[in-house]
């Protein structure tokens, strides 16, 4: 009878944990997804500064949290948003609004598929 309690107190443990994991990449990933969507907007209104600023403050908090995201996601995925993040800088301080917007949609794209790859779904799992 123990090792059964011992079981559901592992299995317990491990899902909540994984949920914990879910929430805090789940909760990162789309406040950079809302920060990008906000620095799209003011490139598109020709606000390069305020977009710039915007862009280094996002680069900072996902350094911050790079060390936690390559303890649960693929690195090549932090490293492309990384340099993703970079390439948006440098596009906002040139004001090349078109390579930024593109750029942004890849980081997006890249956030969002940081955070699906997380989900218990069969592709994720096989």
């Amino acid at each position: 009878m123990k090792r059964g309690w011992l079981a559901l107190a592992l299995i317990i443990a491990a899902v909540a944990i994984c949920t914990a994991e879910y929430i805090y990449i789940g909760t990162g990933t789309q406040i950079c997804v809302d920060m990008l969507t906000e620095a799209d907007e003011l490139m598109a209104h020709s606000e390069a500064a305020q977009a710039q600023e915007l862009t280094r403050r996002l680069d900072n908090r996902f350094s911050s949290q790079k060390g936690m995201y390559d303890i649960f996601l693929f690195h090549s995925e932090v490293v492309d948003v990384s340099a993703g993040l970079a390439a948006l800088r440098e596009y906002a301080r040139t004001g090349d609004v078109s390579e930024f917007l593109a750029a942004s949609a890849r980081v997006k794209r890249t956030l969002i598929s940081m955070r699906d790859s997380l989900l218990p779904r069969a592709e994720n799992v096989l």
